[in-house]
């Protein structure tokens, strides 16, 4: 088993099929006309909103604008911890992914350097031979990925990728919010 099979079980455990006898059907009529040919007026939903509710809504957190880079380079912001994922396989990389993330943010670390590497230089065939093209990797889009999921949302405040000294297109910085006490 290869490792994007081990990858997508993981993602698909606890899943289970629709069954044909388990679907939702929809008896409702296709358009909002009567036979008259007059469009129905709908009442506009008003909603009561309790104090229960309000208290256990989640934040709605999103990235921001943050210049790591340049911040770096005045020296106003440290690189906390720099984590490799050179030979690493992209279930392994998720994993130390998700518990750095994790307990940077609980032990109050700010800035990460994270190095995915840029890709592999392949070549297709004996023509293609004086014009090698960079694949990006799969563990760099992946990242990107996980940077922008709600699961992470809590704790990123903002990413880009590294400057040239940092390891340019192959590394990225990551920013986590303050920990609230």
């Amino acid at each position: 088993m290869s490792d994007t099979d081990d990858y997508f079980l993981k993602q698909m455990k606890g899943v289970s099929p629709i069954k044909k006898n388990n679907r939702i059907e929809n008896n409702e009529p296709k358009s909002n006309k009567i036979k008259n040919n007059k469009p129905l007026k709908k009442k506009p939903k008003t909603k009561i909103v309790t104090s229960a509710e309000t208290t256990t809504k989640k934040h709605d957190f999103r990235l921001e604008n943050v210049n790591i880079k340049k911040s770096i380079k005045r020296r106003s912001i440290n690189i906390d911890r720099k984590i490799d994922f050179h030979g690493k396989t992209l279930l392994d990389s998720e994993t130390l992914f998700s518990n750095t993330i994790i307990n940077c943010y609980n032990n109050g670390l700010r800035c990460l350097l994270f190095v995915t590497g840029k890709g592999l230089f392949k070549k297709k065939s004996l023509e293609d031979s004086d014009k090698p093209r960079l694949y990006h990797s799969v563990i760099r889009s992946s990242l990107i990925t996980w940077v922008r999921s709600k699961k992470f949302s809590q704790y990123i405040l903002s990413y880009e990728p590294a400057s040239i000294e940092h390891g340019g297109d192959g590394a990225f910085y990551i920013y986590l919010r303050k920990k609230k006490n």
